[in-house]
This record gives structure tokens, sequence and C-alpha cells, in this order.
């Protein structure tokens, strides 16, 4: 964007029809004739006067232009944001035990619906660092708090459960996740706990882990996902390949309450299908803002140099015509 210090010098550019006028209309008349009609006189006269006569008026017109440019003082204005984000530290932990592979989330199992869910939270928490951790009979961080959320989005799309462990520690999945908070010093710290089950694993207790977090001023959401009463799930038969059968996974509702209680978000949510999974995440995230503050602040750089050097440049071009091109056209 371009500013001028001194606009109203803008205004000698009106002076540009009246110039005209007296060149065409006044001046014009008092031109010397030519008093000869010899016909090579008349010819390179008049070749010469069709075009070169203009070059004066030209070269006025414009120095008229730049010596206005130059006197209303132009800048290039350049306009910079310093954007400050107080932003959250979102840490997912999310259950990985077997019990998750049960199908009460048709078209898909349990893991690929919190799968779901938290890419989408992902990509709506732009301005935050996010982390995942994930449980089933241990713990384990599979990636830290970052800003690389291509980064997470890859790992949520290559989880799966682990079959080769027995167990659910949301005790030890609550722990790991605060050790990755502890040190933060973003205006808030939130865990998100996807899990289906009851901790019959690891060796912290949720309530010891939920009471760490609460001192260390970390929230966790608990969402508790799928039904307490017979649900599909998997079953690999030797002939007839993946099979399904009703079982009964006893998810822990009271428990996960009290985590939530203790840390500060009221009671557990429990999703027993996509839609109400997809709202729960929307709900947490409408509660849990980033603050960013926006200020502007402008650089100034002066053009109206450029303009100077461009009026030299014609000013001596002139002088070159009128000496050194005009003894060569005569």
């Amino acid at each position: 964007m371009t500013q001028f210090i001194n606009p109203l010098w803008l205004l000698l550019i009106l002076i540009l029809p009246l110039y005209w006028y007296y060149e065409w209309k006044v001046k014009s008349k008092k031109r010397p004739r030519v008093q000869y009609p010899l016909v090579k006189v008349i010819k390179k006269v008049y070749k010469y006067n069709h075009w070169s006569l203009y070059i004066p008026i030209i070269i006025k017109s414009v120095l008229i232009v730049l010596i206005a440019l130059a006197l209303a003082r132009p800048r290039q204005v350049i306009e910079h944001k310093d954007i400050n984000k107080k932003g959250i530290d979102i840490v997912f932990a999310l259950d990985l035990s077997g019990s998750m592979l049960a199908v009460d989330f048709k078209p898909v199992n349990r893991i690929e619906a919190a799968k779901n869910v938290a890419a989408d939270f992902v990509n709506l928490r732009e301005n935050d660092r996010i982390g995942i951790v994930t449980f089933a009979e241990y713990a384990y961080t599979l990636s830290p708090l970052t800003f690389d959320h291509n980064m997470l989005l890859h790992t949520i799309e290559n989880l799966d459960v682990d079959e080769d462990q027995n167990g659910t520690a949301i005790g030890s999945g609550i722990a790991t996740a605060i050790t990755r908070l502890k040190d933060s010093e973003a205006k808030s710290k939130i865990i998100i706990l996807i899990t289906d089950g009851r901790n019959n694993a690891g060796e912290i207790d949720p309530m010891t882990a939920a009471e760490l977090a609460k001192t260390l001023g970390i929230k966790v959401y608990c969402v508790a996902v799928g039904g307490t009463g017979p649900v599909d799930f998997p079953f690999l038969h030797p002939i007839f390949g993946v099979q399904y059968r009703k079982v009964e996974i006893d998810i822990d509702i009271p428990a996960l309450d009290a985590i939530a209680k203790t840390t500060g978000t009221n009671k557990a949510s429990v999703a027993t299908n996509t839609e109400e999974l997809n709202r729960i995440m929307e709900e947490i995230n409408s509660l849990e803002k980033t603050e960013i503050t926006q200020k502007n602040y402008y650089e100034y750089k002066e053009t109206f140099p450029k303009i100077l050097y461009i009026i030299i440049v014609i000013i001596l071009f002139d002088i070159l015509r009128r000496t050194v091109f005009r003894r060569e056209i005569l």
C-alpha cells in the first residue's frame, strides 16, 4: 500500500491542462514560419516537426507529474501482524485394549470411531499443541506435544488394538499423559481420555492419577465409548474366518465420573454411536477455546528518492537532446 505524507502537492498535476493549452494555443502562434518554399527544406522541416515538437511537451509534463509526486512524499506501507497465541496443550489418552474391537459404532468398531473423532479434533485445533498416549495393559507415549499436526494425523491413522496385551490400565494412561503436560506453560492443559473398559491393570490407581492431575491444574475429559448391553465382537473361526458373537463389556462409568469430577470437568460423557461421539468432541472443542490476540504494526519505506533519480535522468536526457542529438539531426 502506498501512502503520501504531503498529499496536497499532488494538486500541482492540475496545472497540466493549462500548460498544454499554453503550448498548443498560445506558443504555437509565435513559432517562426518557413519563408522560402524550397521543397527539400519544407520536407526536412516537416519531418522533424512531425514528432520532435512534442518531445519537450512530453518531457515537461512528465517532470511536472514526477515533481508533484516527489513533493507529496510517497512511501510504501508494509503491514506486519504480531499474533500472540495462548494455546491449549492437549493429550489424547486412547484405549487400545481388545474390547475396543467391539462393533457397535457401525459400520466401524470402537477404535476406528475413536480414531476418526480424534483426527477431526486435531484438524480443528491448529493453534494448539497435541500429544498422543495409548494404553491397554501398559501405557505408551506415541507423540509428545507438538504443532506438527500432519504427523499426529499419520500417527492416529496407524493406531490399532494391541492384541498381545490383556487388560486396561486407565490409571497408567492418565499418569503417562500427565508426564507430557506437567512442565507445560500453556494457559490450559487437558487430557481427553477415551476408553470402553474398567481399570484392571497397571500400578497406578485412576483416582490417584486424577488427584495428581488436579494438583497440576490438568483437566481430564472422560469419554466412554460403547453401551453396557451385549455387543457384537469379532472372533476368528479356524474355518469360517471372522465371526461375531454377542458379549458383555463392562464400562466403569462411576469411576470415569469420579475422575472427571475430581479434575473439574463435571462428569464422564457416554457415546453409544458415532453421532453421540461426534457431539461430545464438538462440545469439548467449544469449551476449550484458544486465546489469540493480534497486533498490527507498520514498516514504512520511502519511495520518493527513486522519483528524484528518474527526474535527474530525464533532465540529463533533455540536455543531451538539446545539444548532442540536435546537432546530429541538423
